[in-house]
């Protein structure tokens, strides 16, 4: 009866441990299906090449007699060169010393000095306190990423919005930019530096195993953040 429990139990995961392989390929599949476009930020306008009023000139059309192809409306792209370098060094020294001395002495009580009476008192405090601190970081993000003009604002500055996404082996990658561009920062090839971008907000993450195995388990925060040394 035991052994019977024991194979019952052996080929049930043998079972399990197939069935997991069978679908593996599937699972991989899966995966594959699920990448999809990003949403884009901003549509553009709709332009009517060929309205039906029967004038030469019409506003509001995607034709530009006397502008650049520079991008300036909304749903335009922008190519962001993202070149970003931080550096930051600080240094602290602190130093503190404090000393007391007192001291007296009784020379005669009454015309005499007893025998019992010590003729000198003297106390001597000192204190010293000292700090060292020093920091540095420094920090270089370089790459490309294409933007699109979510708004363009009354005076003539634009807002961008763009986002990658990276799918590795070990997980996703992504790459975020947003802020505010002036237009005339823009130039002819639709290129603007990050450090040309007010209010920019720029990410670099990203989620998998990697970055997994490179983050502090939970319960050893919990107990960091209880330790008081």
């Amino acid at each position: 009866m035991r052994r019977s429990l024991v194979m019952t139990v052996v080929f049930s995961l043998l079972g399990a441990m197939l069935s997991g392989c069978a679908s593996y390929p599937d699972r991989l599949a899966d995966e594959h299906e699920k990448l999809k476009p990003l949403p884009i930020p901003a549509q553009p306008e709709s332009f009517d090449a060929h309205p039906a009023n029967g004038a030469i000139w019409q506003g509001g059309t995607n034709v530009a007699l006397f502008e650049d192809t520079r991008a300036h409306r909304i749903g335009d792209l922008i190519t962001v060169l993202i070149q970003e370098n931080a550096n930051a060094t600080k240094s602290t020294n602190t130093t503190i010393n404090k000393s007391d001395s007192i001291s007296a002495g009784i020379t005669a009580l009454f015309g005499s000095v007893p025998a019992a009476v010590n003729p000198a008192v003297g106390a001597t405090t000192s204190a010293k306190f000292g700090g060292n601190g020093a920091v540095a970081q420094s920090n270089t993000f370089t790459t490309t990423l294409q933007a699109t003009i979510v708004k363009v604002m009354s005076n003539g500055n634009l807002q961008i919005s763009g986002q990658k996404e990276v799918m590795l082996n070990g997980g996703h990658e992504f790459i975020r930019v947003a802020g505010v561009v002036r237009a005339g920062d823009v130039t002819q090839q639709n290129t603007v530096l990050s450090t040309q971008i007010a209010d920019a907000r720029v990410e670099y993450s990203g989620n998998g195993s990697v970055y997994a195995a490179a983050q502090t388990p939970w319960l050893t925060n919990f107990f960091l953040s209880l330790w008081p040394f």
